[in-house]
Order: C-alpha cells, then structure tokens, then sequence
C-alpha cells in the first residue's frame, strides 16, 4: 500500500498533567524546545507523509495557533523558526474536532474522510514520542513492505506492568505475527511482554472494524478490538519493536520527567551542562 498520509490523535483532556493542561493540550507541552507532537509531526515527515489530519478536542485554538499553515511565522530573523517553516514546507495540516464516543479508535472515524480508500496510513497517539535513530514511522512503514501485513509498535515492558497496556499474543512459533492482543491483562493471563503502543501502520479495512464494532470496555471505542477484529477476520498484523530507541510518554508527570531526561541526556552538549546539577542534587 501506499501510505502518505498520517493521523495524530490530540483530543485528550490531560487530566493527569492538571493543571497546566488547562491552558493548552499536552501534546504543545516542551520537549526540552519543541512541542511533543512537533516531534511526532517530524516522525512523519521524515517517513515521507505528505499529509496530517490532527485530531484535536475542546481547545483546539492552541495547536492551530502553532501549526495553522497561514500562522507559520516569515522566515529569515531565527534559525530555528527556519528550521520549522522549511519542516513543515509542502506538508498538508488538517485539524478535525474529535465527534462520537470516547476512546482511542473514535480519531479515525472522525480522520477518515482525509484517507483515501485502498491506501495506509501511520496513526499515533499525541502522547507518544519514539525517540529513535531513524523515524519509528519509517520502521513501521519498511516493515509493512516487507510483511504486506499491517504493523503495530511494541515494546517490551516489565511483566509487572503488562496490566497497564495491551499486551501481544503470538502466533504459534512467531516472534513476530499477532494472533491476539488482550487490553490490560492480568500478569497470568498475559502471554507475552510486548506491549502494543501509539503506532500504528494501518488499512481503510480498519476503519471500517471502527465503525462496525460495538462500544468495548468502559463504553469506549478501542484500537485494540479493532485490531483483533480484523484479525479474527483472517487479517495479518505483525509488530515493529523500536529498533536503536525507545518508546516514551508524557501523559503524567513522571514519564513526562523521564522524557525530558532521555532528550536532555541523550544531547551531548546538553548532557554536559545537565548532569552535573543532577549529579548535585543527588548528593
């Protein structure tokens, strides 16, 4: 399949960073000097989209207000605004506000007006950034070439955690095909410790499941049965792990913390002027 385009789920209330996402959504929190989600709109980029429908929720203006294309500010007075309008150069910027029940399938419903029949797409949550060497959605979109099947991110997780994620279950003698994923096991029902997370290479065929598919737990529209609809259905899903990165958050402020700290440390000349306060405070 062709995949071109790419669709940002940013309708989350943030409750867990209040109260400064009262202001503005937690996908515009910093990463050291960039939104979050300008670094998932890099990501994109640089698997070659060409078009991202961002789907945003009760304040909408913020974001808009950063990506809006008529709102990039003239180039030629700082380098890194340069930087920023020649990234976003030719690049197509939909916003949408999100409609229908609440949950993580419902962006596409509401995206899939801007995907054309027969084609892929990545979908990712805008609270997940894969700090990698090369663009996660690359991987996703390499991976998919290869397998002709749709991909999904993972990770492995501790197996105490495997209650806090939708966690894979492999096809008999596969590390890499998925024959059921189970949302928020318990650790005896798990079958693995890769956990599926925010990205997502996928088909219009999914969004149709969407549609089609009863509300899931807590009344809410689920990926995860989507997934394993499609599946049930005698689709093909293979996984993509992060290869040379990491799959981080920031939808609390711990792992927004540890995200901060992954790109502060992981850049050199940062890391010089950081780690010794921390080594400081530590004592």
């Amino acid at each position: 399949m062709r995949v071109e385009t790419g669709v940002i789920a940013a309708a989350g209330s943030g409750t867990r960073m209040l109260p400064v996402t009262l202001g503005y959504p937690k996908e515009l929190l910093p990463i050291i000097n960039k939104p979050a989600i300008h670094l998932i709109i890099e990501e994109y980029i640089d698997a070659g989209l060409k078009k991202i429908v961002i789907v945003t929720g009760e304040n909408p203006t913020p974001l808009y207000r950063q990506y809006g294309m008529e709102n990039l500010p003239p180039r030629g007075k700082y380098k890194a605004l340069d930087e920023f309008v020649d990234k976003l150069s030719g690049i197509e910027i939909i916003f949408e506000p999100q409609s229908g029940p609440y949950g993580n399938g419902t962006p596409l419903i509401v995206a899939s007006k801007y995907i054309p029949e027969g084609e892929g797409f990545i979908y990712g949550f805008g609270d997940d950034i894969i700090k990698a060497e090369k663009s996660f959605s690359r991987q996703l979109v390499e991976r998919h070439h290869e397998s002709g099947a749709l991909v999904v991110g993972t990770q492995q997780v501790p197996w105490d955690d495997v209650v806090r994620y939708g966690m894979i279950e492999f096809k008999e003698g596969s590390n890499q095909e998925m024959k059921d994923v189970v949302e928020k096991p318990s650790r005896e029902e798990a079958k693995s410790n890769h956990a599926m997370f925010g990205r997502y290479l996928l088909s219009t065929e999914i969004i149709r499941i969407l549609k089609e598919i009863p509300l899931g737990k807590s009344n809410e529209l689920w990926m995860t049965d989507a997934v394993r609809e499609y599946v049930s259905r005698g689709g093909r899903v293979v996984v993509q792990p992060v290869v040379d990165g990491e799959w981080l958050t920031i939808g609390d402020p711990v792992n927004y913390l540890h995200t901060l700290l992954e790109y502060a440390l992981g850049d050199p000349e940062m890391r010089a002027a950081v780690l010794p306060r921390i080594r400081k405070i530590l004592g």
